[in-house]
């Protein structure tokens, strides 16, 4: 029988080996266009690849000799350069074309009922085009005063391009655990504990707005981000995330509350090296071209067991204003489980975040 640390590298070794065939796809797909003598730097000299946001070829698109209704709907082997790169944020390519880099710095803070702007957050993540179809990607993210935290570096590369990818990024990450005390239900006064003043109040098991830290793990993120443009408004993405490949275990990483129990009591959850079920999907809108909404959810289930009830699913709502291609500034507001135990409420557990990112390069 195989051990878990063997399966591990194979695939491992499987994932790695598909990330090696989408960047050098890119090279041949490359040398055909230079072949048919439609070349970047041409193009860029004629007026370029048609500077509007789909990233049209242009009629005067180089000289190739396949008809235009042939060609990809971007410009193929150059793609977008920064003068065309697409301010629809539902137009720009799922990697990001050879040359151009991107940075986001992010603030945030706890904005939970019992605890909201008690904790902070900052992060700074970073996109790097090596190829038009393969990108490598890194950051540092924390929130709860550093409490929680990760450090990821890998790579995005097309399996088909601007339709699937596969994202595969090596990941230290420790969770932040919500310290839950005992909430009078109603309360006489604010944040009222036992003993309750009101002879029909109960006992609610909530969050206080205090956090401890989690253990720390070492994680192979997988994902499969995929998009699909229903109409040039509006696109499905999802698969951003779909599972950690994990390799140590943790005594403490989450909180579940017993219902059963009279009170109910909070109990801290472990996390075993097994792979943890992370998939997500969402829906982006651009109602004008400088405007972006996206809206996805996750559904998280550590170490695959679906029978444990553990489930946790976040979701997520980004508004971004791009006044031109080089920048973007948006906040992101976070439910952090819509699927709450019994007796919070969806909305009680909360984080936003403020960010900024700036493209740069050709």
């Amino acid at each position: 029988m195989l051990s878990l640390s063997r399966v591990y590298r194979i695939a491992l070794i499987l994932l790695l080996s598909l990330g090696y065939v989408s960047a050098h796809a890119v090279v041949v797909y490359a040398d055909d266009e230079e072949e048919g003598g439609g070349d970047d730097d041409g193009g860029d000299d004629d007026g370029g690849s048609g500077g509007d946001d789909d990233g049209g070829g242009g009629d005067d698109g180089g000289g190739d000799d396949a008809p235009e209704e042939d060609q990809p709907p971007v410009t193929a082997g150059g793609l977008y350069t920064m003068k065309t790169y697409p301010v629809r944020e539902t137009l720009r390519p799922l990697t990001m074309t050879q040359g151009i880099g991107q940075l986001r710095l992010g603030l945030g803070t706890d904005l939970s009922a019992k605890g909201a702007f008690e904790s902070f957050g900052v992060s700074l993540e970073g996109i790097y085009g090596m190829k038009d179809n393969f990108s490598l990607i890194g950051g540092i993210t924390s929130a709860y005063n550093f409490k929680q935290f990760g450090v990821y570096f890998g790579f995005e590369g097309s399996l088909l391009y601007d339709v699937i990818d596969i994202r595969l990024a090596a990941n230290v990450h420790r969770n932040a655990v919500p310290v839950y005390e005992s909430f009078c239900n109603p309360p006489s006064s604010p944040n009222e504990m036992p003993p309750c003043a009101g002879t029909d109040a109960t006992i609610d098991i909530l969050p206080s707005g205090d956090f401890r830290k989690g253990g720390t793990k070492f994680s192979i993120d997988l994902g499969f981000p995929f998009r699909y443009a229903i109409k040039p408004e509006i696109a499905i993405v999802a698969l951003y995330t779909l599972m950690s490949i994990d390799f140590n275990s943790v005594a403490t990483d989450f909180v579940t509350v017993d219902t059963s129990m009279d009170p109910p009591v909070a109990m801290n959850k472990g996390n075993g090296a097994k792979p943890d079920l992370n998939p997500s999907v969402g829906l982006a809108t651009n109602p004008i071209p400088p405007l972006s909404i996206v809206v996805y959810a996750q559904l998280r289930i550590p170490d695959f067991d679906t029978s444990a009830g553990a489930f946790q699913v976040p979701v997520t709502g980004r508004v971004e204003f791009s006044p031109n291609q080089k920048f973007d500034v948006g906040l992101e507001f976070t439910l952090l489980n819509v699927k709450p135990p019994e007796g919070q409420s969806p909305i009680d557990n909360r984080y936003l975040s403020l960010f900024v990112q700036s493209r740069f390069g050709k």
